[in-house]
């Protein structure tokens, strides 16, 4: 049975409406003495630490969550017989055993189940504060499955029995063969054989484009391939913040080897000094996205541009699941790779009392990912944002270098305007580098082409005449400034974008 996004927010989030502490503190408090009552029970019940999977226990929202990976000797079917012993009614006809409510929900990303005691309140709505058990299995990414307890505030004894029983046995090995996920058991139709659990690149990018993510620098997949046009020659102006890219991240994917050389001859405890993440700040249409793509090329490294489609659902933590599917994925890249986050302020911004939990989730995947990153890997996050100031501060403080992208100065929008209308003199690319004062590359860009469509037509209807040699003339310098001119009337307000500072082309 299909799980309706309304289901499965009334499993797992509570009722509407109902209050939730805005203290942090009282959110940490309760999840310690939660994480206690485990430990004690389990020990109670003579578990060792180490027979059973790690698991963490957070507040999330109105909910107490405790989570675990089942290992790949997991045996599911077990773990659910399990479960619904404990946690299920009595059945009183078809041969007695246990009930419980399942509910299924299945996307090309995972698919999941969820178990809930039949209980219903004085309302008659089912399950407001009662035990909602999810079982995740990731079709993309991680080899792991998950399986989440959550609950509205404590869980009575019975419930932390089903969960020290159900950590029992995630822990016990299944000598007949495990149904959960490894490399001795039958691989998932579509996915190939892993060896030693690392994909091959190809399946990696597969993985990666089945998402949503595209994928730029890899021939073989990319829509969009990364060919010569992508270098800096074809960028105009912007020639210190070229350098502070260079410095910053391109050398550092080019020989890692001399930084970790450096950090290791200068620090007691090794530590790369490689850069993990960076921020590219500025208006839009000055070239944030083309130069990660110059990156990616002159490193030889894929460019994983992750749209805010890709990482906003509206299933309750599909979202985060998502999003951490593309770092992981990227993290098993041979040679690296770069994700780009663009309009990281949509998911990103500052953490108030006012976030919505989704963002607030994901700003969380964010952060764990990049301090997380394995040293050895060649991974940077570059994300691009035109309001930092929004963006939490807890995320401003994870970039190594934030490089900001201005608009264009007088001299480069005559470089710019060159690469689009070569036909124009220096004069008249002076006139119109004044003509698109306080405009981005993209919108000289677009100016051009707007210029050049009206020129057709003119021509297409005889308006115009041709040149002398019979053939169809080119616009004019009157034609690009009266484009200019119309786009600013369109304009919406741009007081804070007014700065001057060599910006990129866009190619």
């Amino acid at each position: 049975m299909m799980l309706s996004w309304l289901e499965l927010r009334l499993c797992l989030q509570g009722p509407v409406g109902a209050a939730v502490s805005t203290d942090p503190t009282e959110g940490e408090d309760l999840a310690r003495k939660e994480r206690k009552r485990i430990m004690e029970l389990a020990q109670s019940r003579g578990m060792q630490r180490g027979s059973y999977p790690q698991f963490d226990v957070a507040v999330k929202g109105q909910k107490v969550v405790v989570k675990f990976d089942m290992p790949s000797t997991c045996n599911v079917s077990h773990l659910i017989v399990d479960l619904v012993t404990h946690i299920g009614l009595e059945a009183e006809q078809h041969g007695g055993g246990s009930e419980v409510l399942v509910r299924a929900w299945d996307s090309p990303a995972a698919r999941q189940i969820t178990l809930n005691p039949p209980k219903k309140n004085s309302t008659g709505d089912l399950y407001e504060d009662g035990l909602c058990i999810l079982i995740f299995e990731p079709l993309i990414g991680s080899d792991y499955s998950e399986i989440e307890f959550i609950k509205r505030g404590s869980f009575s004894l019975k419930e932390l029995e089903a969960l020290i029983s159900a950590l029992k046995v995630a822990g016990e090995k299944d000598v007949k063969g495990s149904s959960g996920k490894g490399k001795k058991n039958t691989p998932r139709k579509g996915s190939g054989q892993r060896s030693k659990h690392i994909p091959s690149m190809e399946k990696i990018i597969s993985d990666l484009e089945a998402m949503g993510v595209r994928v730029y620098g890899f021939d073989e997949t990319s829509s969009i391939p990364m060919d010569g046009t992508v270098i800096w020659e074809n960028l105009a102006g912007y020639e210190p913040q070229k350098r502070e890219i260079e410095d910053t991240i391109l050398l550092a994917l080019q020989s890692p080897e001399v930084y970790d050389d450096i950090a290791r001859g200068t620090r007691c405890k090794f530590e790369t000094n490689r850069p993990r993440a960076v921020l590219f700040e500025g208006p839009p249409g000055t070239g944030k996205t083309s130069s990660a793509r110059v990156i990616a090329k002159q490193a030889g490294v894929p460019l994983l541009y992750v749209p805010l489609e890709v990482v906003m659902s509206k299933y309750y933590g599909e979202s985060e699941r998502l999003l951490g599917s593309v770092f992981s994925l990227a993290n098993d890249l041979p040679d690296g790779g770069i994700i780009f986050l663009d309009e990281v302020d949509s998911f990103a911004s500052a953490r108030d009392s006012e976030m919505h939990e989704v963002t607030r989730r994901i700003l969380s995947v964010i952060l764990r990912q990049i301090d997380g990153f394995e040293q050895d890997r060649r991974v940077v996050v570059i994300a691009a944002t035109n309001r930092k100031e929004d963006l939490d501060p807890a995320l401003i403080s994870r970039f190594d270098s934030i490089i900001c992208f201005g608009l264009p100065d007088q001299q480069t929008r005559m470089e710019i305007a060159a690469q689009y209308a070569k036909h124009l003199t220096k004069s008249e690319l002076l006139q119109f580098s004044s003509a698109t004062e306080e405009m981005s590359g993209r919108d000289i860009r677009d100016v051009c082409q707007q210029a050049e469509r009206h020129w057709a037509s003119k021509l297409i209807r005889g308006q115009v005449p041709k040149d002398e040699k019979g053939e169809p003339s080119l616009p004019p310098i009157d034609e690009y400034v009266s484009c200019a001119e119309q786009r600013r009337k369109s304009w919406p307000d741009r007081t804070r974008w007014t700065s001057r500072s060599p910006a990129l082309k866009l190619a």
